[in-house]
């Protein structure tokens, strides 16, 4: 069980959820689990998830490598729920397809103090979910568990944090475990493990609203510390087109200046290359790179993996610099973890 944090843990003072001083008391709040599993607990990290970083997800996943040989079965990851399908994601991609134990993240929307609350039993939940033969990164969360890379929240209150809108969740939490025919399952033979932990962490991400000036946004393409772009768009990826509220000629400086810029939709995972409206062609035509159906936080986390990846092929000479945005458009319309279709 690695533990980072989240509302799960946290103690309540004076109606302000804090970290806990001293994470290592956590799993007494359901001491039923030691009677499912043997469990190693593992203080990584003890932070909100708001303040994830993508060198926490290395860490993550470097805690998880260290004992992929220890004969462990399987891994709990105690994480805050803001970003905790960001982090899913970004485990997936840094162990790819050839994962073949269940690493599964839980977290809650309660403290422990709440009785009636979902700390307890999403614990017990997550445990138990991490003992089926499950080989791939889930997020396990009231009575679903849905696959990591296609996961998004979806309210701040409700037991039901989560959901899946492109793919149905792999299992249902019931009296069984009820796994889904989508779900990737453990083999006996040792499948080849490409582990790439590594983020690029300089992107930026602008959400598009009526009336938003390119021109303010223009100084990012001045800066030599920027890496990539993440542009969030209306319906399947359209882009303003109107006079001085047009995006194109941003999008065709980014491409100029060799800086990779990818559309996302506002929507919950809808396709942003499938738009058949004008400013949604546009923008493709003028250099932006569509991100398919994957949710907003798979595509923006898949991008800073595929830039890292990529700082690492022009470094040894692999790629050429002058051929990263062709490398990149690439890379991002494949998939590696069923993170789209």
């Amino acid at each position: 069980m690695i533990y980072t944090g989240g509302t799960i843990a946290m103690s309540r003072e004076q109606d302000v959820l804090r970290p806990p001083q001293d994470p290592s008391s956590f799993l007494s709040i359901a001491p039923e689990i030691h009677g499912l599993a043997e469990i190693e607990f593992v203080t990584l990290l003890n932070k909100d998830s708001t303040n994830m970083v993508p060198s926490d997800w290395s860490a993550m996943a470097n805690a998880i490598h260290d004992r992929l040989d220890l004969g462990f079965g399987g891994f709990v990851v105690i994480h805050g729920t803001d970003t905790m399908h960001h982090s899913a994601s970004a485990l997936a991609f840094a162990f790819g397809s050839g994962l073949n134990v269940p690493v599964v993240f839980t977290g809650a929307q309660t403290d422990a103090s709440v009785l009636h609350g979902d700390a307890r039993i999403n614990l017990i939940r997550a445990v138990r979910v991490a003992l089926e033969p499950i080989a791939e990164v889930v997020i396990a969360f009231g009575d679903y568990v849905y696959r990591g890379s296609r996961a998004q929240k979806c309210d701040r209150r409700l037991f039901r944090a989560f959901e899946s809108p492109a793919v149905p969740p792999v299992a249902t939490i019931s009296e069984k475990i009820l796994l889904h025919p989508s779900v990737h399952r453990v083999t006996p033979e040792q499948r080849p493990l490409d582990f790439r932990p590594s983020f690029d962490a300089d992107i930026v991400q602008v959400t598009l609203i009526p009336g938003l000036k390119p021109s303010l946004m223009a100084p990012l393409l001045e800066s030599s510390s920027l890496h990539g772009i993440v542009l969030q768009c209306y319906g399947a990826g359209n882009v303003p087109d109107f006079e001085e509220y047009s995006f194109l000629p941003f999008i065709e400086e980014a491409f100029r200046r060799n800086i990779p810029l990818i559309i996302t939709s506002q929507f919950s995972a809808d396709s942003t290359d499938d738009s058949s409206y004008e400013p949604g062609v546009k923008a493709i035509q003028a250099g932006a790179i569509p991100t398919g159906n994957m949710t907003g936080a798979a595509a923006a986390v898949k991008f800073r993996w595929i830039l890292s990846l990529l700082s690492q092929e022009i470094h040894s000479r692999v790629t050429v610099s002058s051929d990263k945005i062709a490398r990149v458009k690439a890379l991002m319309a494949t998939p590696y973890v069923d993170e789209m279709d």
